[in-house]
């Protein structure tokens, strides 16, 4: 069996600090992540695809229902912004490394 803390602690760091979930995390566990990385300058669609979604995918104990939760908290936690949550706007630039070039 893959030992998920090794591999990601092998990885090379993007600057953001580990994340740890409960295996059935409540909106409010998943809006305080959220908030924490909306703080380091991502946009919704980053924290999902590039942080929060490859951590559910590499634990067993979340499915589906954990994703759905995500995407919910994502649009709460983006409602009075610009940043894009489901989209890469054309202000966005993956070459830069953030939302709107802030980063």
């Amino acid at each position: 069996m893959i030992d998920v803390k090794k591999l990601f602690s092998e990885l090379p760091s993007r600057g953001t600090k580990s994340i740890e979930l409960d295996e059935n995390p409540s909106k409010k566990e998943l809006r305080e992540v959220v908030i924490d990385l909306k703080g380091e300058g991502l946009c919704g669609r980053r924290i999902a695809e590039d942080h929060l979604g490859p951590y559910f995918l590499a634990h067993n104990s979340f499915g589906q229902p954990d994703i759905e939760r995500l995407d919910e908290v994502i649009d709460e936690v983006y409602a009075d912004t610009e940043f894009c949550t489901q989209t890469r706007q054309s202000e966005c630039s993956r070459l830069r490394g953030g939302c709107k070039g802030s980063r």
